[in-house]
């Protein structure tokens, strides 16, 4: 499953309006979605034990079906809900409302719980919903507490018909450091990173599912904007958030493809926590 679609984001939808009931100075709400995911680069609310939420207003109805937090955020072991609305929360619904789990365990994308990685991000996949305004609402925490939320995605995911086609590597990935050479071939490097990385193939089984692609693939992620990449729903506790590498990204026609074009994206972890 592929998502990078987030409703929150201006710099998917510029014309998208995102606002708090609080930001506290430094952390204000324009971080909440900008896709660093640094655990200093968060949003907050000022008032600690107070129920607090964040929102947006799109420039039309939208649908989600995803929910990430990043790596980073405290609402470990607390509840967080998703509210969305056709008439800026005169009315609304709630898409789900669960605690967070605090502990990493294998599970599928569509539990109740949703799942958390092992970096400690938590993702959900729930049933369809549409609307013209979204909220994550959080109920108050407990004494001098309050949330802080590094990154959050809500939007459309994509699940492809069929499975990606071999080879694929769910755990494969790069070692980043520098390092250098002596002449008698003696190395030394520096404090190094485990990044993973890869490529994707797919083809696509209908002209529909290639409108998708173009939306997802080549139009969000094409852009540079980071993805849930989510090998397999049922353990999706093995997400991981990537970035589109500089190669030339698109699909391709291929003589023993039948007449469906082929998709090739290479892909690389988004800033990976370093050890």
């Amino acid at each position: 499953m592929l998502a990078v679609e987030n409703l929150f984001s201006t710099r998917q939808f510029p014309s998208h309006t995102v606002t708090a009931e609080e930001e506290a100075a430094g952390f204000e709400v324009a971080k909440l979605a900008n896709g660093r995911r640094s655990a200093l680069d968060y949003w907050t609310s000022t008032t600690a034990n107070s129920d607090t939420w964040a929102k947006v207003a799109c420039d039309q109805m939208r649908a989600a079906n995803f929910i990430a937090l990043d790596r980073g955020h405290n609402l470990a072991g607390y509840t967080v809900q998703l509210h969305v609305s056709s008439d800026d929360f005169s009315t609304w619904e709630t898409a789900f409302s669960v605690a967070i789990p605090t502990g990493t365990a294998p599970g599928a994308l569509d539990d109740y719980l949703g799942v958390r990685t092992e970096e400690g991000a938590w993702l959900k996949r729930f049933d369809l919903r549409a609307g013209k305004a979204w909220r994550l609402y959080v109920p108050a925490m407990g004494a001098s507490l309050k949330p802080q939320v590094v990154g959050l995605w809500v939007g459309l995911s994509w699940q492809p018909s069929r499975g990606l086609s071999l080879p694929v590597s769910p755990t494969g990935g790069d070692f980043v450091t520098q390092l250098l050479e002596s002449a008698m071939g003696w190395q030394g490097r520096g404090r190094g990173t485990g990044r993973r990385a890869g490529t994707l193939l797919y083809k696509y089984v209908s002209e529909l599912e290639v409108e998708l692609g173009e939306y997802h693939v080549e139009g969000h992620f094409g852009a540079g904007r980071p993805l849930w990449l989510i090998h397999d729903a049922r353990r999706g506790d093995k997400a991981r958030l990537v970035v589109r590498t500089p190669e030339r990204l698109g699909g391709a026609y291929a003589e023993d493809w039948a007449n469906k074009p082929s998709l090739s994206i290479g892909y690389v972890e988004h800033e990976p926590r370093a050890a």
